[in-house]
């Protein structure tokens, strides 16, 4: 493989459109979805992301004149794409939030109460005494008071509880959950920084014992102005359309059966963001799962975790690895079954996904990947070599590049040692 080219980007100016409506861990570069679109995807043409994430190269594609499908495994990532890449007139959201806003307003707590529950708290039995008699919806989430205060509970459902009884059309409705789900982690106890998953650090645990205001009903007026702007705009510039879906990507052709012309994705990196962890909290309160249990069953779709159960379906696959693979592979087993069998299922999981692409691309359509390094024992894993041979079958190397992360839009530590100040990009043609 030779040396990567510098990969040029375009001006990163111009309106936020709903890109930064939910914070979300290793988004894809805007700028780089906007150059990538622009050098493999010609307007009016289709494209395809199996990994969307929270939906920016959709986004991109839908100011662009591109019809954009995209694919999620996580029901969280899922309808943030779904939400950020639907436009919905100004006025008809702003006459919406009005009312929602002078429905909230008498259920709001007194600023001296939220003072006084900087370090107090109501009483366990209240939460369930207030859930019964004003019919709210409280998320069977694990360990519930580990992750908010019990005012904030209440204070949280009664939010979600106007949303649903609002009458307005899904679209609408669904902005607003969207609204809502951005201000759970910054109202729960767990430290909104950390991409590896989620937990209450102790910085966290610093701040609280130094006095914390939890304000819900404040923090989601703020979520629903950046709402209203961030719509509008997009509303304004869309000239296409997306259609998003919650599937797994190693059986993508049961989700998605129609051609498109090209693929632009930048897949999970192997053992760096843990995002079956990281939306837990977005996910119950959502109500796209009832229970643990529940959630448990999404968990084999996630590709990239750092462990992996030997019992795992990818790993009894009968599937041959390239030989780039087989050697590091050899190396980990040496020290680590677990470590090794991540690594094995990650490519083979990876594998299956170039497989299924096949079958929606037409020959010499291309298939971009944005992907990263990482190490493992002093050593550096090449991912984009690792790709480009387990695409082998179905597709072949057109291009490699390289692009900075000059304005560290991603700088933030990751497990694995993977790298934050240059990511690659790997064109392949469909055989």
């Amino acid at each position: 493989m030779n040396r990567p080219k510098r990969f040029a980007l375009p001006d990163a100016s111009g309106p936020k459109l709903t890109h930064h409506l939910f914070r979300y861990p290793a988004k894809f570069h805007v700028p780089v979805a906007r150059g990538l679109l622009a050098s493999f995807v010609p307007p009016k043409a289709a494209v395809l992301d199996p990994f969307c994430g929270s939906g920016s190269l959709l986004v991109e594609a839908v100011i662009s004149d591109r019809t954009s499908v995209g694919m999620d495994c996580d029901p969280v990532a899922a309808f943030v794409s779904r939400v950020k890449t639907t436009p919905i007139p100004a006025s008809e959201l702003a006459a919406a939030s009005q009312k929602l806003t002078k429905r909230l307003l008498p259920l709001e707590r007194a600023a001296s109460t939220y003072s006084r529950y900087m370090f107090e708290d109501i009483v366990p039995y209240e939460v369930t005494r207030l859930a019964e008699s004003e019919d709210l919806f409280v998320p069977a989430i694990p360990n519930l008071s580990h992750w908010f205060r019990r005012y904030v509970v209440v204070d949280l459902a009664r939010i979600r509880g106007e949303i649903m009884r609002l009458r307005v059309r899904a679209a609408v409705r669904d902005a607003f959950l969207l609204a809502f789900a951005s201000i759970i982690r910054g109202a729960s106890n767990a430290d909104p920084v950390p991409v590896s998953g989620l937990e209450v650090t102790s910085h966290m645990l610093k701040r609280d014992a130094a006095g914390r205001s939890i304000n819900p009903f404040q923090l989601f007026r703020t979520a629903i102005a950046k709402l209203q702007l961030a719509v509008g705009e997009l509303h304004v510039a869309a000239t296409a359309v997306a259609s998003v879906y919650c599937g797994d990507a190693v059986t993508l052709s049961q989700t998605v059966s129609t051609s498109v012309d090209a693929v632009i994705t930048s897949p999970p990196y192997h053992n760096a963001v843990d995002y079956y962890r990281r939306h837990q909290l977005e996910m119950f309160w959502l109500g796209a799962v009832d229970d643990q249990k529940q959630r448990l069953i999404l968990l084999p779709s996630y590709i990239g975790r750092p462990k992996i159960p030997a019992s795992h379906p990818i790993l009894r696959l009968d599937s041959e690895l390239p030989a780039s693979a087989l050697t590091i592979e050899k190396k980990m087993r040496s020290l680590s079954d677990e470590r090794a069998n991540a690594f094995r299922h990650y490519l083979t999981a990876m594998q299956r996904v170039f497989e299924q692409l096949a079958t929606v691309l037409p020959r010499n359509a291309p298939a971009v990947f944005v992907v990263g390094k990482s190490t493992w024992n002093g050593s550096k894993i090449p991912t984009p070599l690792l790709f480009r041979d387990v695409a082998d079958p179905w597709f072949t190397l057109r291009e490699y590049m390289w692009y900075p992360l000059k304005n560290r839009y991603m700088s933030y530590s990751r497990h694995n040692d993977a790298s934050i100040d240059r990511e690659y990009i790997i064109v392949l043609n469909r055989r």
